[in-house]
């Protein structure tokens, strides 16, 4: 089991269970740094933010961006087939490079 000898990850899967969780830790624990545990890899270095603006992905996009970051209106969303997955306000967590 690739698991052994370790605690058994917590999944989060919204907000919400995300806040859960954050409140049933004591105050030692919630001192420590954030960490995202991957498979070969700690990420230690976290921020957290609501976005500011919707984000887009195309069909060919490997990540989103939004539309002031690429150059692009509103009236370019439907031409170049993006579509919004994410809406400006939400919360994200993101590593800081």
């Amino acid at each position: 089991m690739p698991w052994a000898g370790f605690v058994k990850p917590i999944y989060i899967m919204n907000w919400k269970e995300l806040k859960e969780f954050a409140n049933s830790l004591d105050e030692k624990q919630l001192k420590k740094k954030v960490v995202l545990w991957r498979e070969d890899e700690a990420v230690n270095d976290i921020n957290a933010e609501n976005l500011s603006e919707d984000q887009y992905i195309g069909d060919d996009d490997e990540g989103c961006y939004s539309l002031s970051d690429a150059g692009l209106t509103i009236d370019d969303v439907k031409e170049k087939g993006l579509r919004k997955v994410y809406d400006k306000g939400s919360p994200i967590l993101w590593e800081k490079f």
